[in-house]
């Protein structure tokens, strides 16, 4: 029982962006097994030690007996990690008409507009124990093209009622599900992305089945304003039939023109994982009015087969004003070949309106993922 409970803690996103349908699954918060407490990037020792049951990978590459994984650790007090992802991305539309309008709501198009083979991801993190468990240095560096700082903060916790912790640095504030796409609707519309830290504090309390966590940052450039999110959650397991449920929810303030708030939930029966978000936006900018955001849906079903291969589907929709909302789904398929490796096929279609055809071309992903 402490073991399995020991490995639903490790389950959380073994990527540079979380996976909350693992964090669903496995009944586990995201804190319990990255340094960013509040998910996404290096994971810790425990991840490393349990990969395999973890994962629940093919061990199919040709290893040596004997042979001894590298687990991230540099010393006691030094730890690395990274994330290394290369796609290749096939693109189709429809030729617009003389009016240069397309077709609305088609899961397939005509003609392949283009193959890009690109190395999407290269992140490398750096965990320094000043004191273990108490304060630690944290940084995590896009080498992707131009080397570029994500993520550079001190932690402070281990010694305040119900887990508090302090953070302060350059950070991603905490806000709603933290899915793996940044171009998920909830997350490019609400500004919360894996692309876009902010340098400010964090305040966070982890007692029992809950998280809440608090962020001030300096928030949009030029404004002499600051912005202030607010996440919580709870995790609550050994439900009868479902076994786990998770629900949430989160508030940001922006700038004095603009809120966002979400909703969020998941759960699991057998095989089978569901999780979904609801974000509302209120914009009050005046340079929006013609094509403001309204809200947005985020829905995701996972089925995991043969105790391995991860199946999954995802629906979205954002509301936008004077007809201009869209629509994506998405199925693919991401099995863990090895501990350092994933590959995933993935199918998604983009519909919008039809005067916009650069929003209704649908994408075939090919790619593979190389981390620890």
């Amino acid at each position: 029982m402490l073991l399995a409970a020991g490995l639903a803690r490790a389950l959380l996103p073994a990527e540079a962006e979380a996976e909350p349908y693992l964090m669903v699954r496995e009944g586990a918060k995201c804190s319990d097994c990255h340094t960013n407490l509040t998910g996404g990037g290096k994971r810790t020792a425990f991840a490393q030690i349990h990969a395999h049951d973890i994962l629940h990978d093919l061990q199919i590459l040709p290893i040596p007996p004997g042979t001894k994984p590298f687990t991230g650790e540099v010393t006691p007090y030094v730890s690395i990690g990274g994330d290394l992802r290369t796609r290749a991305t096939l693109t189709f539309r429809d030729r617009p008409t003389a009016a240069g309008t397309v077709d609305g709501d088609r899961a397939f198009r005509r003609d392949l507009r283009s193959t890009d083979l690109s190395v999407n991801e290269f992140l490398a993190y750096l965990e320094v124990d000043l004191y273990p468990d108490i304060l630690s240095i944290y940084a995590d560096e896009n080498f992707n093209g131009v080397a570029n700082n994500r993520e550079a903060f001190a932690l402070l916790r281990g010694f305040l009622p119900w887990n508090t912790y302090f953070k302060g640095g350059r950070l991603f504030p905490t806000y709603g599900l933290r899915v793996q796409d940044d171009q998920a609707f909830i997350r490019a519309r609400s500004g919360y992305t894996f692309q876009n830290p902010d340098e400010g504090i964090e305040i966070g309390t982890m007692p029992g089945p809950f998280f809440i966590a608090s962020s001030i940052t300096n928030g949009k450039s030029g404004d002499n304003d600051v912005a202030a999110t607010l996440n919580g959650y709870a995790v609550v397991t050994d439900v009868p039939v479902v076994r786990n449920v998770i629900a949430g929810g989160s508030v940001a303030r922006q700038t004095n023109k603009r809120d966002v708030y979400a909703v969020y939930a998941g759960s699991n029966y057998g095989p089978l994982t569901y999780l979904a978000e609801a974000d509302k936006f209120e914009d009050r900018n005046l340079a929006t009015v013609g094509r403001r955001d309204d809200w947005a849906t985020y829905g995701e079903l996972d089925l995991l087969l043969f105790g391995w291969l991860n199946l999954r589907g995802t629906a979205e929709f954002v509301k936008v004003s004077n007809a201009n909302d869209q629509t994506r789904y998405a199925i693919g398929a991401e099995p863990f070949i090895d501990r350092f490796l994933q590959p995933r096929i993935q199918y998604r279609i983009n519909n919008g309106p039809r005067d916009q055809p650069l929003l209704n071309q649908p994408e075939l992903w090919l790619e593979l993922h190389a981390f620890f």
